[in-house]
């Protein structure tokens, strides 16, 4: 059954106004409410909930399908939407859930490799300087920063980074900061979100190490390498980390939050710690 345009309006506004009866009244008629978009703004349910700060909303709505990363004509997506409003509580909501998501995505990828695979004796050891990228196009694809500076997106509209992540990251660079003067690296710059909020921190040293040309042009138009405790290392970081460890380089933590299909190479490198 094709959904009806009226009552995808009907359902935003639902959403918005925390009308549970008619959320529930069109889930039941056809669950594809549930992740409909706004044809002109691209505005979705969850979004709409997200705003309105309506948690148990948020969660039927996850629950009965609504796509946790979806996002509007903006570029926005329902974290975005939440941060915005500062509602904290539903912006954990949305990372638990996709989170979730992708762990479930990540093992039905390995239970299906593992089906298909030829022969079940483990593959040889690669030395990590030359283990290939999870994403080997990412380096040539265009990435840009939204105008209002709530995003970096791929050539395909994907956000590499957004602004909702930003108490995610204060929380990580309290964990690798547990005082000033330490020695921290973070491999992905991104929009320079936890490298902001290390620097609030005071390291001692700060190694950035970032791949994408785009992202290095930005960190250069914005100062970074006039930092007096900032190192900017450009390269991939199985190119780089191999320099900085010839050097005798120690650090007390390492941040690592690079594009998005990294998991697998984690998830599959046990020895990594």
């Amino acid at each position: 059954m094709e959904p009806d345009p009226q009552k995808v309006k009907d359902m935003l506004e639902a959403c918005s106004s925390g009308k549970l009866h008619v959320v529930d009244t069109l889930l039941k008629e056809n669950p594809v409410y549930a992740s409909q978009q706004d044809l002109e703004t691209g505005a979705s349910p969850l979004m709409a909930a997200a705003t309105a700060g309506n948690l148990a909303l948020c969660q039927h709505l996850l629950e009965s399908g609504a796509p946790w990363n979806a996002v509007d004509r903006q570029g926005q997506c329902a974290g975005n939407y939440a941060t915005t409003a500062e509602h904290w509580a539903i912006v954990n909501l949305l990372v638990e859930w996709g989170t979730r998501a992708e762990l479930i995505l990540g093992a039905i990828e390995r239970t299906s490799r593992d089906r298909n695979a030829i022969s079940p004796s483990p593959a040889p050891h690669t030395p990590v300087e030359h283990e290939p990228s999870t994403k080997p196009d990412y380096l040539r694809q265009r990435l840009q920063y939204t105008e209002d500076g709530q995003a970096l997106l791929d050539d395909d509209n994907d956000a590499v980074m957004m602004e909702w992540e930003r108490p995610l990251m204060k929380a990580h660079a309290q964990v690798l900061m547990d005082g000033p003067g330490k020695r921290v690296m973070n491999i992905g710059f991104g929009m320079g979100i936890i490298d902001s909020a290390l620097q609030d921190l005071q390291p001692e040293l700060h190694i950035i190490v970032e791949a994408h040309p785009d992202v290095y042009k930005r960190m250069l138009a914005s100062g970074w390498d006039k930092k007096p405790n900032v190192r900017i290392c450009f390269g991939k970081w199985q190119d780089c980390l191999p320099k900085l460890i010839a050097e005798g380089v120690q650090m007390d933590g390492v941040f690592y939050d690079t594009v998005s299909g990294i998991l697998n190479f984690i998830l599959n490198n046990t020895n990594i710690n």
